[in-house]
């Protein structure tokens, strides 16, 4: 995975959930071309993986600007504050794998524009 910070003055934010106090957004991406969103802390500690690859287990692709959101177990009410803090909109589609269901959304407008900001 590659990590940028965003870095123009307007980080992303996100509130605590259930296990992670909340912090800074990192985006990525992984190797299926996936968006990727990841939450740290004010030093660049990990608190949690917001999202994950699902291309490569069967489902379909995201779109440009979607993601597949964990909600289960370590990330319990992380899609939510991803919600409340407007970098997310939920869709209402999921893709059950195994005992777990993936939440899919579509990143907002300032995300975009962050997301584009540092992978051009």
């Amino acid at each position: 995975m590659t990590h940028s910070i965003i870095s123009d003055g307007a980080p992303l934010r996100v509130g605590p959930a259930t296990y992670t106090a909340g912090g800074l957004i990192k985006f990525h991406r992984y190797r299926s071309g996936e968006i990727g969103i990841q939450i740290v802390g004010d030093q660049g500690e990990p608190q949690g993986v917001a999202t994950v690859a699902l291309v490569p287990s069967g489902a379909p692709h995201p779109g440009e600007y979607g993601v597949w959101l964990k909600g289960w177990s370590e990330n319990d009410g992380v899609p939510d504050a991803l919600v409340r803090a407007g970098i997310v909109t939920l869709t209402g589609h999921t893709f059950r794998m195994g005992y777990c269901e993936a939440q899919h959304a579509e990143l907002t407008a300032r995300a975009i524009a962050l997301l584009t900001h540092v992978n051009p």
